[in-house]
């Protein structure tokens, strides 16, 4: 066979593979491209270990590569030793020096072995110790506060750092950051999977969900640092599916175990995927009928064990280590200044709630405020963040419209095809109707958890609500579809598309680069 034949019969091959997807499937190929085409450009934008505690995570996986966990020191053990030996030197795991440099724009050669600064780190280019924060009293410094943290994600970077811990710092961290991006990909895709399993011939939907996924600015930039944020919002992502898969089949064994199995790998990346267990909780007592009480124990018990045995491991060594799950009461004598000074006197969640600075505070890094804060969105001008804010109001209410023509659907009662509605996504199933409910109380309980990680430290960020990501942006492109006309979805669904492209390269243009090169 001639190579020109064989070229033309691949090329047909190829034709026909493409033939066979649809256009929501064409659509999701090119929203993948475009993100992964995304995240390299941001993991190579920011400079070096400028996301958010970078640092320590690069030193947990310095630690662990060596064969252990990184252990967070005792308070009051290290003030008994530091006073009767007078060492400075720290017998705790602690962050490389190498890595000093990176926690501030200072120039400095030196490297004293202890140095009084008025923050724990020190926000110097050179090793810290000790160090007192608004009292006399002293802290260790350097330990690696990330040492709570499970270890999924550090070991899926072990294979990276053992490939490229022969190059300059500066250097490895682009690999790390790149091979994040996986995970976010795979994210996107749940967004497409979770929609075509709740509403399957809804095509703007299935095209708009995944771009609003792909296109969210913090989404992308989590999956493009060395964090293991990303991985959380990956199988927490992978849960929701197969809960909205479950609702449909009324949870089938082998869904009951592919939920445990990625309810435990949530669990393995970050401690705070816990509260995933309300949602498999409400999903499998709602679609199963509360009153089937045998049927539900029964399948619920089998997705904890399955997600208990991936787990236990770890819980049980972090109560071992610190008669803690998460080990947040060490963290929090060793941080005191994050916890409310020190006085131990938090906030309540209804203080929160109406605090309309907090509220702020969070809308800004659900879009912006890349790394610790650091680029800030609204430092010249809120207009951007506002108009975000109208449209997510714009959303709110399309969402309570929909809601209201659902219930007055099913009002109808009757199955004659003469009464069905023209839309198809008011014709829902019970099943469909929980998944929503689930999606719902998704986006609550995401957010419901900060406000209670708040009520302790004053560390509270938008990023720990991202595991909801997938929920939100179907809730938020369902309100915006219910307020287009059925003949104007198509027109709608490349608007949106091109808003959220415009979103990002107005962030990246107006914002990023000049933040990090501000003479260009």
């Amino acid at each position: 066979m001639s190579r020109k034949k064989e070229g033309d019969e691949l090329a047909g091959s190829r034709w026909r593979v493409l033939r066979a997807t649809n256009v929501p499937q064409r659509f999701l190929a090119l929203v993948l491209l475009l993100f992964l085409a995304k995240g390299i450009v941001t993991a190579l934008v920011f400079p070096p270990y400028s996301g958010h505690d970078e640092v320590m995570h690069y030193a947990y996986l310095k630690v662990l590569v060596e064969g252990r966990v990184p252990l967070i020191p005792d308070l009051q053990a290290w003030r008994d030793e530091r006073a009767q030996s007078g060492v400075v030197q720290p017998t705790f795991d602690h962050a490389p020096a190498d890595l000093y440099k990176y926690a501030s724009n200072h120039d400095g050669a030196a490297y004293p072995t202890d140095y009084v600064t008025p923050d724990w780190f020190g926000g110097e280019p050179y090793v810290v110790w000790a160090i007192h924060f608004g009292g006399a009293n002293f802290y260790p410094s350097g330990w690696i506060y990330t040492g709570n943290h499970p270890p999924l994600f550090y070991l899926s970077m072990a294979p990276v750092y053992w490939l490229v811990k022969g190059l300059d710092l500066d250097t490895q961290i682009y690999f790390f950051r790149v091979a994040t991006i996986p995970f976010g990909l795979l994210t996107v895709l749940f967004a497409y999977l979770t929609v075509r399993t709740i509403f399957p011939r809804d095509r703007f939907l299935a095209m708009t969900v995944p771009a609003f996924v792909a296109f969210q600015p913090q989404i992308a930039y989590e999956s493009a640092m060395l964090n293991n944020d990303i991985l959380a919002i990956m199988f927490t992502s992978a849960v929701i599916w197969m809960l909205a898969v479950g609702l449909k089949k009324r949870f089938p064994i082998w869904n009951v175990l592919l939920i445990g199995l990625f309810f435990g790998l949530a669990m393995l990346s970050k401690s705070t995927s816990v509260t995933t267990v309300v949602l498999i909780a409400f999903a499998m007592v709602i679609g199963l009928g509360w009153r089937n009480i045998r049927e539900w124990i029964t399948k619920g018990a089998l997705a904890a064990a399955v997600a208990g045995l991936l787990a236990w491991p770890w819980f049980l060594y972090m109560m071992r280590t610190y008669g803690d799950p998460t080990a947040l009461n060490r963290v929090s004598d060793l941080q005191s200044w994050w916890n409310y000074g020190g006085s131990g006197k938090g906030r309540s969640i209804w203080s929160m709630l109406s605090d309309k600075t907090f509220f702020w505070n969070r809308w800004e890094e659900t879009w912006g405020a890349f790394g610790w804060r650091l680029i800030q969105l609204d430092t010249n001008s809120a207009t951007l963040l506002r108009v975000l804010l109208w449209l997510t109001l714009f959303a709110t209410v399309g969402l309570a419209i929909y809601a209201l023509r659902f219930l007055r659907e099913h009002r109808r009662g009757t199955d004659s095809p003469s009464d069905r509605p023209v839309d198809a996504t008011l014709a829902l199933a019970p099943w469909q109707v929980t998944a929503l409910l689930t999606m719902g109380l998704t986006c609550v309980v995401a957010y419901y958890a900060i406000l209670q990680f708040g009520t302790t430290f004053s560390l509270t960020q938008a990023r720990y609500y991202f595991p909801a990501i997938i929920p939100a942006a179907l809730l938020f492109m369902l309100g915006v579809r219910s307020w287009v006309p059925r003949r104007w979805l198509p027109a709608a669904g490349a608007a949106t598309f091109l808003g959220l492209v415009l979103l990002n390269l107005l962030i990246f243009t107006a914002y990023v680069i000049p933040y990090w090169n501000p003479t260009v």
